[in-house]
């Protein structure tokens, strides 16, 4: 942990009195006591703590403390509920403005919160876009500012959301109080975005184990998806419930199917599923004690389970914010836990995939543009799918989506926001009962009343959908299968929104010479930090230190020690505990090392392996089939040469590197890491001595 600043080690008496009244604890938990007490004095804070730690308590007891309400920002809906019951059960007064609250609720909240009355109030950052949010909020006393999930204001972050742009003005507007940022994954170079964005002043900045000393991280490397299953199988076979992270979906559905075969109760959760299923699947496993849930990464933010044994990684993310997040969901209530990442080199082309469709080319730029302006028209309703499939060359579809933010940024096309696709609406005059229609259920029945009061009937009227639940007070979704239903019963003709994005073409002419307006620097930095990113989360699966320690180092704690219980450690325990190798051991793998230094980054485990035992096969010529190393290990058997290969990427001395090929295929090829290449310097040293 970095060390706390000394004019907060001291936690202010009513601070501790508070803590025991209203949460029952008697002390604060590392770093939570530093927060506080610099929260109270007024100073903006940083908090980057892991999930679990306890990081709503560092705002929650200073809210007790000051006059005036403490405006809580938090993007999950569900997490805002289930702190303000909690609170309510304690006798504090709090409130949630969010989608979900019936407008009369909402003013009466905000009625209370300028009276004083409700002492922390939780809104989605989504409000400070409503002109009568801002106003009411004007003029109220307002103790303090937290933001969670503060790195989702930053574009470096691994859930960017363009909604908490709008905070730093919104602090401005309330008067500038203090501000707590609190997050569970922020780098150090999301960590200075966050302070910028926010214009945090000389903030204490409080970064405490990132990862909690329950947890044990393993990565299991594997070679071939029906070792990745059997490993995955051995684990979640352990007691307690397991939760499984795909990268995709359709490894979500195999997966799924794979565990019902052989008769576990699995659940499934991906973005792909009806809003029922998904809800159910996350009740069943959060509060049902389902034991193993099979999601992407839609499924995460705010889940609260506390006995989760064994978070498993099928594929390895592609952030290590992400990671550490989504790890973090293990071992809440503080028992031993075990975080598995199942390595295989070959599962990295899909986060490439994913990497390329988030950056598009400047060739896919240009041909989305093509697409546009051969189209001839100012407005246009296509989906991402469908200029996909105009396009001459490949473009995927989520390429199409960041080519057309890159193009709105120029300025050369405007993309709708959401809201602004309006659908139609006609109500049927009441006489249509005459003719023996279907009764409509009380629920919908509401809903018709509404919708003639406010569209009157027999006339097509264009409505917000967005806008009409919040009057409501229900979600979206709820009141699109309400609209649906009165459909089928007669009751209204009913035309959804265009389900895409709209865009309106500005470019003044359809020349490709106006591409220049794009910042393809920008476009190319955003890259360059997404790869170093990815290669964070490929360093860690490679490496051969300290998992714990690697995790602490990327986002700057400096307290990182080796933990003991990772994988690594207890590698290198028993390294030890062998003793040194022998003569024999030391030579071969001096000997391996040579073979892929001379040949560094430009080969396979198993090419480099038929180099080794001198495979006369046709596929090893070139280079491939000469030099000091050829041969080498002939007697060998070519499957335990390979496996010396292996053992030495365990121990950290190789590492995989991304190599383009033709057709832009990529390919991950054996390398010299650092301690590879100081590990074969002194050998060589020795050898001459």
């Amino acid at each position: 942990m970095i060390a706390p600043n000394p004019s907060f080690s001291e936690v202010p008496a009513d601070a501790l009195a508070a803590l025991h009244e209203k949460f029952g604890h008697k002390e604060f938990r590392a770093g939570q006591g530093e927060v506080v007490a610099a929260a109270l004095s007024g100073k903006d804070v940083l908090c980057v703590m892991p999930t679990g730690a306890g990081k709503s308590l560092c705002f929650q007891v200073p809210a007790l403390l000051r006059e005036g309400v403490t405006l809580v920002v938090s993007p999950l809906i569900a997490l805002m509920k289930d702190q303000v019951d909690g609170l309510l059960r304690r006798g504090i007064p709090a409130a949630e403005i969010n989608s979900m609250v019936a407008p009369e609720d909402q003013e009466r909240a905000l009625d209370r919160a300028s009276t004083g009355e409700v002492k922390l109030l939780y809104v989605a950052p989504e409000r400070f876009k409503s002109e009568r949010f801002r106003e009411r909020m004007a003029g109220m006393k307002v103790s303090f500012v937290a933001i969670d999930e503060a790195h989702c204001i930053s574009q470096w972050g691994h859930d960017f959301r363009p909604d908490y742009r709008r905070l730093g003005p919104a602090i401005e507007l309330l008067g500038r109080p203090p501000v707590l940022a609190l997050t569970a994954t922020a780098t150090r170079e999301v960590q200075d975005d966050i302070v910028a964005q926010l214009s945090l002043r000389d903030p204490l900045r409080l970064i405490s184990g990132v990862v909690r000393e329950n947890l044990r991280f393993v990565v299991e490397r594997v070679r071939g998806r029906d070792e990745k299953d059997d490993a995955l199988w051995r684990h979640i076979r352990g007691s307690g419930a397991s939760l499984v992270y795909c990268a995709s979906r359709k490894q979500v559905e195999r997966l799924h199917d794979w565990f019902r075969s052989k008769g576990l109760a699995s659940r499934r959760y991906h973005a792909g599923l009806p809003d029922e299923e998904r809800a159910e699947a996350q009740d069943a496993f959060l509060t049902g004690g389902a034991p193993l849930l099979v999601a992407t990464n839609a499924f995460g933010m705010g889940v609260d389970r506390p006995d989760i044994r064994r978070v498993i990684h099928y594929e390895i993310p592609r952030t290590v914010e992400a990671y550490v997040q989504e790890a973090g969901r293990a071992g809440r209530d503080g028992l031993p836990s075990d975080c598995v990442l199942l390595f295989h080199a070959g599962d990295l082309h899909i986060q490439r995939w994913f990497l390329d469709a988030a950056n598009p080319s400047r060739e896919a730029v240009t041909e989305v543009f093509r697409v546009i302006s051969e189209l001839g028209e100012r407005r246009l309703e296509l989906t991402a799918d469908e200029i996909s499939k105009r396009c001459k060359i490949e473009v995927p579809s989520q390429a199409v989506n960041a080519a057309l933010t890159a193009l709105d940024k120029a300025a050369l096309v405007r993309r709708g926001r959401r809201g602004e696709n309006r659908a139609k609406i006609r109500v049927f005059p009441a006489i249509d009962e005459l003719f023996g229609s279907e009764p409509v259920p009380p629920g919908l029945s509401r809903l018709l009343v509404f919708l003639s009061k406010q569209l009157g009937e027999g006339r097509e009227r264009s409505v917000d959908l967005e806008e009409m639940a919040d009057l409501l007070g229900r979600s979206e979704d709820t009141l699109r299968r309400g609209l649906q239903r009165l459909v089928e019963l007669g009751r209204i003709a009913y035309v959804p929104p265009f389900r895409g994005r709209a865009m309106e073409v500005r470019a003044e002419s359809m020349d490709e010479a106006v591409l220049d307006a794009v910042d393809f620097a920008a476009l190319a930095e955003k890259r360059a930090r997404e790869e170093k990113k990815l290669d964070q989360i490929v360093g860690y699966a490679q490496g051969g230190g300290c998992r714990a320690n690697y995790l602490l180092e990327v986002f700057g704690d400096e307290r990182a020690q080796p933990c003991g219980r990772c994988d690594a450690c207890r590698a290198t325990e028993k390294r030890r505990a062998k003793g040194p190798a022998s003569p024999v051991e030391a030579k071969i793998l001096t000997t391996v090392l040579r073979a892929v230094g001379a040949h560094d980054g430009r080969f396979g485990f198993k090419k480099l392996a038929d180099h080794l035992v001198g495979s006369k096969a046709e596929s090893i010529k070139g280079p491939l089939s000469r030099g000091a190393t050829y041969g080498a290990l002939a007697g060998r058997k070519r499957v335990a040469v390979e496996a010396l290969l292996h053992d030495a990427l365990d121990r950290g001395l190789l590492k995989m590197v991304t190599t383009r090929l033709a057709g832009d295929r990529t390919a991950q090829l054996v390398s010299l890491s650092i301690s590879g290449r100081e590990a074969l310097v002194a050998a060589t040293r020795a050898a001459v001595d």
